[in-house]
C-alpha cells in the first residue's frame, strides 16, 4: 500500500474545501490505511477522495499520471459499485489545488475551482 505518512494537513484542508462546496464529508477509520482519505456525498453522488501533495508545480493529466501513479492504481484496484466515483485532490508547493476524476482507463481534470481558504494572519482583499 502507500508508503510514508499521510498528508494530514492537506487532507484536512481538502475536507474543508469540499464542505465549502456543499459536500457532506464522511471519514472512515480502519486498522490499515485505505486507498482513500475521505468520502464526499453531494447531490446524490458518492466520491472516494485521495489527497496528495506534490513537490513540483506540474499539474497536467500526464504529469499526475506519473507523479501519482501509485495512488491512481490503488483507487482503480478498489472494487466499487458503478455510480461511486474516485477523485484525486492534489496540492502543490504553491498551495494551489487541482482535482482529478480517476476513471478505469483515464484521468480527467475537473474544472471547478476549489475555494481558497484564507491563511491565518492574512488579510482578505475586497473584490
Amino acid at each position: 500500500m502507500t508508503r510514508g505518512h499521510p498528508p494530514l494537513v492537506a487532507i484536512d484542508e481538502a475536507k474543508l474545501k469540499a464542505a465549502i462546496r456543499g459536500s457532506v464529508i464522511l471519514v472512515v477509520h480502519a486498522e490499515h490505511r485505505l486507498p482513500f482519505d475521505f468520502v464526499t456525498c453531494e447531490g446524490g453522488c458518492i466520491t472516494l477522495v485521495r489527497v496528495r501533495r506534490l513537490r513540483y508545480a506540474q499539474y497536467t493529466v500526464a504529469d499526475i499520471g506519473i507523479y501519482c501513479a501509485r495512488e491512481i492504481q490503488e483507487l482503480r484496484d478498489l472494487r466499487i459499485p458503478e455510480g461511486i466515483f474516485c477523485e484525486l485532490h492534489v496540492r502543490g508547493p504553491d498551495r494551489h489545488w487541482h482535482r482529478y476524476l480517476v476513471l478505469p482507463q483515464s484521468i480527467e481534470l475537473l474544472e471547478d475551482v476549489i475555494p481558497e481558504i484564507p491563511v491565518e494572519g492574512e488579510e482578505e482583499l475586497p473584490p
